[in-house]
C-alpha cells in the first residue's frame, strides 16, 4: 500500500481495483480538483462507473472549511463510516459526529494509547463506536448485505445459464420468474412505491438504457434519472454495460 497517498485516495483506488463502485465527494468545484494529482483518480472513478459529487459551482476553489462541510454529505451517503485514525478534534472526528447525528453506524480501529493519531479513534470507541479488529466486525453489522450478495450471485448464474436463450415478452412482467438448470427460481421484488412502477416494469434481464426508457414512457431524462437513482439505491436494479437490469430475489 502506498502510504504517500491519503486514506481517501487509497479507499477509492482499492474500490475500483476490486471491481467495486465508489463515490467521491469534493470540497471544491469540478474545474478545480484538489490536490491536482487526484485529477487522474477523478477520471478513473468516472471511467469505472463511479460517481463524483460536489455542492459547489464548477469554478469554486478548495478551502479547508469546504472539506468539513462536505463531510456531512460523505456520512449521509454512507450506511456507516470507518475511522482508521484521527487526532484530537480532527476533521475525521467531525465526520464521525455527523454520522452519529444522521443515525449511521460508526466504526473505529483501536490504537495504542501513546499514538497521537489514535486519540480520536480511541475516544470514539469510548463514546460508543463499534470496535473493528477484522472486516467481519463490519459485515456483522450489515447482515442485510449478505442476502443482497446472494441475490447478485444467483442472477449472475442465471444470466450465464440463459445467455443464449431469447426470453418471450411475457416473461418481462413484474412477477418475472425464471428457473435455471439447477432449479434456482427468481422473481422481481415487489415495488413499495407504485409511482416508480411504469419505469420499473420496463427493466428486466436485458439491459435497457435511459434513452430507451424516455422514448417508451415519454418522460424527461430528469424524471427517469431520478426514478432510476431511487430504484438502484433501494436495490431493485443495477447499472450494467448497456443500461439497467433488475436485481432478483429467490
Amino acid at each position: 500500500m502506498d502510504w504517500l497517498h491519503g486514506i481517501d485516495t487509497i479507499a477509492h483506488t482499492y474500490s475500483y481495483n476490486q471491481l467495486g463502485k465508489t463515490i467521491a465527494v469534493l470540497g471544491c468545484g469540478f474545474d478545480n480538483i484538489f490536490p491536482k494529482e487526484n485529477i487522474t483518480l477523478y477520471k478513473q472513478i468516472l471511467d469505472n462507473d463511479g460517481l463524483i459529487v460536489s455542492e459547489y459551482t464548477p469554478d469554486t476553489k478548495h478551502k479547508s472549511e469546504y472539506f468539513l462541510e462536505r463531510n456531512r454529505i460523505v456520512s449521509g451517503l454512507s450506511m456507516g463510516i470507518l475511522v482508521v485514525e484521527a487526532t484530537f478534534r480532527s476533521g475525521t472526528s467531525v465526520t464521525a459526529k455527523l454520522a452519529h447525528m444522521q443515525d449511521r453506524k460508526v466504526f473505529a480501529l483501536p490504537h495504542e494509547i501513546w499514538n497521537t493519531h489514535g486519540i480520536g479513534t480511541n475516544t470514539l470507541i469510548r463514546n460508543g463506536a463499534i470496535v473493528v479488529t477484522d472486516t467481519e466486525d463490519i459485515l456483522e453489522e450489515f447482515k442485510s448485505l449478505e442476502s443482497l450478495v446472494n441475490q447478485l450471485n444467483n442472477i449472475r448464474k442465471i444470466q450465464l445459464n440463459h445467455s443464449d436463450v431469447a426470453l418471450p415478452s411475457s416473461v418481462l412482467s413484474t412477477n418475472l420468474s425464471i428457473s435455471s438448470d439447477n432449479s434456482i427460481s427468481i422473481k422481481k421484488r415487489k415495488l413499495e412505491n407504485s409511482k416508480y412502477e411504469p419505469i420499473y416494469s420496463l427493466i428486466s434481464t436485458k439491459p435497457i438504457s435511459i434513452n430507451e426508457i424516455c422514448k417508451i414512457t415519454s418522460k424527461s431524462i430528469s424524471e427517469v434519472s431520478n426514478c432510476l437513482f431511487f430504484l438502484e439505491l433501494e436495490g431493485y436494479i443495477k447499472k450494467v454495460s448497456g443500461g439497467y437490469v433488475c436485481i432478483f430475489e429467490n
